[in-house]
């Protein structure tokens, strides 16, 4: 997912879903595996996406994953999942159980013939559904690829999940939220198997650890 050669030109999806129940407390995160061919639940009526949809680059998925430190135990979800690569990458990477929530269904539905392709389908699952209306406690992994507002929008949910989760921004900070760790990723132009690649090729992944230091405004 990834902007085109401004911040308008991004990656993301999201649509309206039924929101997963939270876990247990002191239960291990688990997002069970379904068939990635149909939602979970009923489709409630739609709304646009925020932004328009750009790849993240391969280079750099693998760069978020290696910075998310993925163990077998972890649930990795991916918010405005687009074609499905994150989520598939991690299944492959680590066996991790995963979940893609994209809001566009022409997104959904390509992702999850590339889940099917990739022969993940007992690990991933793709939904439709809208990302600011999610529990998203079940994960201790989460990847973004939106713009900063979208972020900083997240952060009441994402500030609920368990201690020790791990975020990761493709691009964007979150602004009121200290990183722990900032790693950029060259891409050349038009490379990587990408149409939609920077000029410059220059990326950035922020990370962040539940609970985050919260970031001092400078005066």
């Amino acid at each position: 997912m990834r902007p085109l050669l401004t911040c308008s030109l991004l990656t993301a999806a999201f649509v309206t879903a039924a929101t997963p129940p939270a876990p247990a407390p002191g239960s291990a995160p688990e997002a069970a595996p379904a068939s990635s061919s149909a939602p979970a639940g009923p489709i409630l009526p739609e709304r646009k996406p925020d932004v328009i949809y750009v790849p993240t680059p391969q280079k750099v998925v693998d760069e978020m994953l290696r910075m998310a430190e993925l163990t077998p135990e972890d649930v990795v979800y991916d918010l405005g999942c687009g074609d499905g690569r994150i989520v598939i990458a991690a299944a492959k990477l680590r066996g991790v159980k995963a979940v893609g929530y994209d809001i566009d269904p022409e997104r959904v539905k390509e992702a999850r013939a590339n889940v099917r392709a990739a022969g993940v389908e007992h690990l991933v699952r793709i939904e439709q559904a809208d990302v600011f209306t999610l529990d998203l406690t079940g994960a201790n992994v989460i990847t973004l690829y939106l713009l900063p507002q979208l972020n900083v929008r997240l952060m009441p949910q994402l500030a609920r999940l368990r201690p020790g989760a791990r975020i990761l921004s493709h691009n964007f900070d979150m602004r009121g939220a200290k990183p722990v760790e900032v790693r950029h990723v060259t891409v050349e132009p038009g490379g990587d198997g990408d149409f939609f690649v920077d000029e410059d090729g220059n990326h950035t992944v922020y990370k962040w650890v539940v609970p985050w230091e919260p970031e001092v405004a400078p005066r």
